[in-house]
């Protein structure tokens, strides 16, 4: 089945596209046009300012002296390897496992869930240092 057009039914798309493409021109924020330049000069000039800061500034974070370090021994002593927490962490994930195991049906998800939750929790160790 095929349909053709009108020319009037053709110039009343045309014209009601149009009147979307205004609709949709409304919408996009003043601070883009010609008329707003300052405006736009501005936002651009306090992000300048924002990368320069961050360029400064961050670089002395990666230098600054570690507020844990008093208490470094008894933090690994608590997380370390063979500790309390990472044991209770270790029966908290086997026990999610077996419920989404239960529950859904899925034990490939469940313990890969488990094995990958396990992997992400010693490389995490790892890299915070304990």
């Amino acid at each position: 089945m095929t349909t053709t057009m009108t020319q009037n039914e053709r110039e009343a798309l045309h014209i009601k596209a149009d009147q979307e493409m205004v609709r949709i021109g409304a919408l996009v924020p003043q601070c883009y046009t010609p008329q707003n330049r300052n405006l736009m000069y501005k936002i651009v000039g306090v992000f300048i300012a924002w990368v320069l800061l961050m360029f400064f500034f961050v670089p002395t974070l990666a230098h600054a002296a570690d507020p844990f370090a008093p208490a470094k021994s008894e933090i690994v002593d608590t997380v370390g390897s063979g500790s309390t927490a990472q044991f209770a962490l270790l029966v908290i994930g086997l026990c999610a496992a077996g419920i989404t195991g239960f529950v859904t049906k899925n034990w490939g998800a469940a313990i890969g869930g488990f094995i990958v939750g396990m992997i992400f929790l010693n490389v995490a160790l790892k890299a915070v240092g304990l």
